[in-house]
């Protein structure tokens, strides 16, 4: 074994054993009930969310638009970019077996569309930012090449002062399936285990 081997191995075994402290995090002898929430356009932020969910043996949930968007990309880009530019509030469908009262933590995913979080996302955090009140509340979004731009300070606005927002981080779309240690590191920076 080589040091980039050995070195490569240290490290997932450091990660996988934060990540399992995560999971079974305790605060005040309370076991920290965490979900992940998500909009997923491609499929990117799906993946995200589903890697940090197996990781920190979160509940997984997905935001729905009633009106799907086109599945063709160039249809949707004009559909998304006026709903993006305008800040508008696309409906979406309820989350079922979501209850926000269950959970400490909530991690939050969003594609970057137009340097903003997708409108269902927006239409998400807005409606639940009251049932948000006193949680921890991370932002993760995937983008394909525009980086955080103005989601995590959007995002943050947007909740306001109802939860403690933790530093929100951004993914290339286009590398996100060869992203778990990143993923993986993302979490472990995020959460204080106590």
């Amino acid at each position: 074994m080589n040091r980039r081997e050995f070195v490569k191995g240290a490290f997932a075994v450091a990660g996988t054993a934060a990540l399992s402290r995560i999971a079974s995090a305790n605060e005040g002898g309370k076991k920290m009930k965490t979900a992940v929430v998500y909009f997923s356009w491609s499929g990117n932020t799906r993946f995200a969310a589903e890697t940090i969910a197996k990781k920190t043996s979160a509940e997984l949930f997905e935001i729905k638009a009633e009106t799907p968007y086109n599945s063709n990309f160039g249809k949707c880009c004009d559909e998304a970019k006026p709903e993006c530019n305008g800040k508008t509030l696309r409906p979406i469908k309820p989350i079922e077996g979501l209850d926000l009262a269950k959970y400490d933590i909530v991690f939050v995913g969003t594609p970057n569309w137009w340097g903003t979080m997708a409108p269902p996302v927006r239409t998400w955090v807005t409606k639940s930012k009251d049932a948000l009140k006193g949680k921890t509340v991370c932002l993760f979004q995937t983008h394909g090449g525009g980086g955080m731009q103005r989601v995590g300070k959007e995002f943050a606005e947007v909740i306001g002062d109802a939860a403690k927002v933790l530093p929100p981080k951004a993914f290339s779309g286009a590398s996100i399936k060869s992203s778990a240690a990143a993923l993986e590191t993302f979490v472990t920076e995020r959460i204080t285990v106590k």
